[in-house]
């Protein structure tokens, strides 16, 4: 039976960022990061999430879900982040 070799501990992924002293994160944190970034999301992007609603199969919670969405996406503009969102947005965009 033919051994199989183990790759060179120098070369097995993140050996590098380990030596240098760095430690792997907590599974966590990446929690925390997907919070942090779909919150950011429904505020600063609240267009993105009305129209996803709107394009979501017809039925009486996708219906209640599109209103929702909606209210939200106006609340965000009356408030001010999602026209900020679109401002930059046209900006990088060059419109």
């Amino acid at each position: 039976m033919a051994k199989t070799k183990s790759p060179d501990p120098d070369t097995r992924p993140g050996t590098e960022e380990l030596e240098q002293g760095m430690q792997p994160g907590r599974a966590a944190d990446i929690a925390r990061i997907v919070a942090i970034a779909v919150a950011m999301l429904l505020v600063f992007n609240a267009g993105g999430l009305a129209k996803w609603a709107e394009a979501l199969p017809s039925n009486a919670a996708c219906a209640w879900l599109a209103e929702v969405a909606a209210a939200w996406s106006n609340a965000m503009h009356d408030l001010g982040p999602a026209e900020l969102f679109d401002r930059l947005r046209e900006r990088v965009r060059g419109e």
